[in-house]
């Protein structure tokens, strides 16, 4: 896993509970943001939602903002690693590429509530972290490239429709986020909408040649 540049500062050692504590005040936040917005939110009502106290609750943080940052820093590595151990074990180029896709069909859908949550907040980043974001963007981006310059390897490529490519299949599924509620009124399941949303990059990634 690689690690984050950007360190937020914890008064507690014990590396698994900082964990533990982190994934609650993870959860309590998305709750207590969703439902009042960024600034309407207190961290009072976070402590109280993740089950912690107020003081116990800054032992992990140093400010409101930070939740923020640590909320994206926990959902990119998640989207990133369950992409790696989707196409774990498979050599074949194409079915590579498309077990990545179909995995982070899935896994959009399946985190739609925090990625809902940072595009909402990422505005109140400080610039540290924003910068911090972005490069966890790129990662994610150029997992992508790989994989598509695995695909079409011994072709010729223009490599700027190639990377444009990337930022396609990697944000074409977020789509499902922003959309969820059409989505759900008009198409029978959301299996099936991931389904055609393959279906429709599959064919559209001949045109990076």
């Amino acid at each position: 896993m690689k690690e984050s540049a950007k360190k937020v500062e914890t008064k507690i050692k014990n590396v698994d509970l900082v964990e533990q504590r982190r994934q609650q005040i993870i959860q309590g936040a998305i709750k207590i943001f969703s439902a009042k917005g960024f600034h309407s939110a207190t961290v009072r009502e976070i402590a109280e939602e993740a089950g912690l106290t107020m003081g116990t609750l800054y032992n992990y943080i140093n400010r409101k903002e930070d939740i923020i940052y640590i909320v994206y820093d926990y959902i990119s590595e998640a989207l990133r690693q369950e992409v790696r151990d989707a196409i774990d074990g498979i050599s074949e180029p194409k079915e590579r590429l498309k077990a990545a896709l179909r995995q982070n069909l899935k896994s959009i859908h399946q985190h739609q509530d925090v990625i809902m949550f940072i595009y909402k907040a990422s505005s109140f980043l400080d610039r540290e972290s924003l910068h911090e974001v972005l490069a966890r963007e790129t990662e994610y981006i150029e997992l992508f490239e790989d994989l598509l310059r695995g695909y079409f390897r011994g072709k010729k490529v223009d490599e700027n429709r190639l990377r444009l490519a990337a930022d396609l299949l990697t944000y074409i599924p977020v789509m499902m986020t922003f959309r969820r509620w059409s989505l759900r009124r008009r198409f029978d399941s959301m299996d099936e909408v991931m389904k055609h949303i393959l279906d429709f990059v599959l064919h559209g990634i001949e045109f990076t040649l």
